[in-house]
């Protein structure tokens, strides 16, 4: 740890060198049909490996020679673009890009930035498009990015129907989950079957399951950064669809043609509401209801004020609504949600310094109510239990584009953390109750810095240092406990005390070697620190998770990872394969007692067990980014175990993320201009469970007797997906054009093991497993259109 922090400060006091006369290009690329900035867009200077790539917002600077050279920008998907300089001094290129038609994507991925995924410096990352996602088949007809997360390498599913996920052996509350750089506390919908990210208003996802940019932090697993459109800045457009549980719509318009745009995107089921109507239409009050529904809603505006200065606001509100009565005098209803919001302004102080001020803000809370009345609504019984989770963040970020050879980044983000654990009111015949969990305040502060360089043609770096610091704000009140882990007292504290703090510094470190344009060879490393977590003892996720901070009884999680990667293309780059080997090692690992019950227990302290956490594995990929056919082949071998005191007799045991085996396969093929085929079919070990490997008496009963935690596991998990999207005929002089989905979830029906239960046998001191199976063969259709 000393040796990395110290080759990272070496690294920073490297004096950066330019020969020559040079001049800086900076400017913005953005697609051409519509004004959306493009993000990771290549510009090069052709004949050689030089170049840089654009950053969130569109926005490159590139130091090029004072002789004539030629530029090229490229992007997947797009028709590339030369434009050749003779410039002798600093200039400003805006350039707009045209999506390649179908006929020509074959040409274009071969005219690319030569060796891209080679030569890049980075790492375990994977981005997806909306376009890639929308054509993954998956249950229900519903477009998911999560579910199409889950099937890349390294990433497994907590439940086979639960959004949460499992990245490189970590658990499910260690992923940093990112809309427009607010944070996404639960990503789903309906228990985790959907997730509560509308593709429509979507641009893209990057998943960071390695090397995490130093400019973000506060998560041990991975980074998932979601990034919604801007806004159609050319024409007023729109697109939508109606499938079979759901509609949605997504409009989007300029302000100002070309230096501003909005975009609204909705979307909500609607069984309930079509079960309604049929009841009222016919007057049957034998037609069950159907109580529950969800939405979700995304807003973005953003405006160009001038060539220096841009603004942007964003925000999303979703909400899943369940209520139900058994009759008239008793009435429930639960529900929970999330909102976010993001206010940004980017302003370019001179060619080579970007920056970006944000303010973010993100909220989850949910509200689960009865009622119980009699005769003329006549209150004899309420209650109402609620619990939220508030962030308030401010973020100032910079990037220098120093030289050729060195893109320097530094910031400074601080958050307010606002946790609501749970408080119940209610009345009870004439008497009033209440209880209320202490509410947790904290502050979380950190500064970074970053560095991207070039040494030679063959070898980059990219060395960062990231120190975090938390503060735990009053008023609180703490329980003290020994080392049985029981409550011997409390201790109260003032508010807007600071009653204790955690700090430390953060090292990132990569590195790729070139050998030739068609391989390389890359490794990293990397240290995270987590201040949050969920206090839970379900491993798929409940909406009723409850969010806890470091305090004094609860050290921060520690996580160090180190990667290796050889990377190497095929035929002119058209096909990309990899393999990664890691090994993470976790300190400050938290686990529950048996049996522990995390809602309203004030003395939840008291379950909590401490300890250590490993996780090691290699991933293989083969990936044709584009072209009649696309997709990837992934195989990865993981382990993730868990060493925790007080539990498994000090010995190492597998977590409850621990899948082994993982093979997947995604295809998408071009059968004609208007027809394609997809198709997903996945493989992997079974979760690991508690199974009891006897039964005994104890007095009159008879107890399972478990050998061991997550020492069983289910039996393998498998499924195929199948897609078949039919475009309508593109009209002269229209631009409305739709499209029918047709799939199927789940063709071979297999009953995959979506839980498992143990009863009793046909006697006391035998056992029986029983299966559920939540979904076999489920076929859907949707129609799709745009305008």
């Amino acid at each position: 740890m000393t040796r990395a922090i110290g080759y990272t400060f070496l690294m920073m006091l490297i004096p950066f060198v330019t020969m020559g006369q040079k001049y800086t290009i900076s400017g913005h690329v953005k697609d051409r049909s519509n004004g959306e900035v493009l993000i990771g867009a290549n510009i090069y200077i052709q004949g050689t490996q030089k170049g840089t790539a654009t950053n969130a917002y569109g926005f490159y600077s590139l130091t090029v020679d004072q002789e004539t050279d030629t530029l090229v920008y490229t992007y997947m998907g797009y028709r590339t673009r030369k434009i050749g300089l003779n410039i002798n001094h600093d200039t400003t290129i805006n350039t707009e890009l045209k999506p390649a038609s179908k006929k020509l994507q074959e040409v274009v991925i071969t005219d690319k930035r030569p060796n891209q995924n080679v030569s890049s410096v980075q790492m375990s990352m994977d981005k997806l498009t909306s376009q890639t996602i929308s054509k993954i088949p998956v249950l229900m007809g519903e477009t998911d990015m999560i579910k199409s997360l889950q099937l890349l390498p390294g990433v497994k599913n907590t439940g086979s129907l639960s959004s949460g996920m499992s990245i490189r052996g970590g658990g499910r509350d260690q992923n940093l989950m990112l809309l427009d750089e607010a944070t996404v506390y639960n990503a789903s919908h309906l228990g985790g079957i959907f997730s509560v990210f509308n593709t429509d208003a979507i641009k893209n996802v990057e998943l960071y399951k390695g090397k995490i940019p130093a400019r973000y932090g506060g998560r041990l697993a991975s980074l998932i950064d979601i990034r919604m459109k801007d806004g159609n800045m050319k024409r007023f457009s729109g697109e939508g669809g109606i499938g079979l549980i759901s509609s949605r719509l997504t409009l989007e318009s300029p302000i100002v043609k070309n230096k501003g745009s909005v975009m609204v995107s909705g979307r909500r089921t609607y069984m309930d509401a079509v079960i309604r109507a049929a009841r009222e239409l016919s007057g049957n009050e034998n037609i069950i209801e159907f109580p529950f529904h969800f939405y979700d809603l995304n807003a973005k505006a953003n405006y160009r004020i001038n060539s220096n200065n841009r603004l942007y606001l964003s925000g999303y509100f979703g909400r899943d609504v369940f209520s139900w009565s058994i009759n008239k005098q008793n009435q429930s209803s639960f529900n929970w949600g999330n909102y976010t919001g993001t206010l940004r302004w980017n302003h370019l102080f001179s060619k080579k310094l970007f920056s970006n001020f944000t303010f973010l803000a993100s909220n989850y809370d949910y509200l689960l109510a009865n009622e119980l009345t009699v005769g003329k609504d006549e209150k004899i019984f309420s209650f109402e239990y609620e619990a939220f989770v508030k962030d308030y963040s401010f973020k100032a970020d910079f990037g220098y584009y120093l030289n050729q050879n060195n893109t320097l980044r530094f910031g400074i983000k601080t958050t307010h953390h606002d946790f609501n654990v749970g408080e119940v009111e209610g009345q009870q015949d004439t008497v009033n109750f209440s209880f209320k969990m202490p509410k947790v305040n904290s502050i979380e502060t950190a500064l970074y810095i970053s560095n991207q360089q070039q040494i030679g043609d063959r070898l980059s770096l990219k060395y960062g240092l990231r120190y975090s610091l938390f503060l735990n704000i009053g008023p609180a009140r703490v329980n003290q406990i020994n080392d049985r882990y029981e409550v011997t007292g409390q201790k109260s504290y003032e508010p807007g005390s600071i009653y204790h703090n955690y700090g430390g510094l953060e090292p990132r470190l990569a590195m790729n070697y070139t050998f030739s344009p068609r391989h390389s060879i890359k490794a990293s490393y990397s240290r995270t620190r987590q201040h949050l977590l969920i206090a839970s003892n379900s491993n798929s996720g409940t909406p009723l998770d409850v969010w806890i901070s470091a305090n004094p009884n609860i050290k921060p999680q520690v996580g160090d990872q180190y990667s290796v990667g050889y990377f190497r293309n095929f035929f002119d780059n058209q096909l990309e394969s990899s393999l990664e080997v890691y090994y993470k090692d976790m300190q400050h690992q938290v686990a529950f007692d048996e049996f522990a019950q995390p809602q309203f227990n004030p003395e939840m302290i008291e379950d909590l067990r401490f300890g250590r956490g490993k996780a090691y594995g290699l991933e293989l990929l083969f990936k044709k980014p584009a072209g009649r056919l696309s997709g990837w082949l992934s195989y990865s071998y993981s382990r993730s175990m868990r060493k925790i005191r007080d539990i498994q007799e000090k010995d190492w045991y597998p977590s409850p993320y621990d899948r082994p085996h993982d093979l997947t396969l995604v295809a998408m093929f071009d059968l004609t201009p208007r027809i394609s085929l997809s198709a997903n079919w996945t493989i992997k070990s079974g979760r690991p469970l508690n199974a009891p490997a006897a039964r005994y008496e104890y007095g009159n009963l008879v107890l399972p007797y478990y050998s061991g935690r997550n020492q069983d596991r289910m039996p393998a998990y498998h499924r195929l997906d199948l897609g078949v999207t039919i475009q309508g005929k593109q009209k002269p002089n229209r631009d409305y054009r739709g499209k029918w989905v047709f799939s199927v979830y789940n063709v071979y029906a297999r009953k995959n093991a979506d839980a498992i239960y143990f009863t009793q046998g046909r006697n006391h001191y035998t056992t029986k497993a029983m299966r559920t199976t939540y979904f076999t063969i489920f076929p859907s259709v949707s129609y799709n259109f745009s305008f």
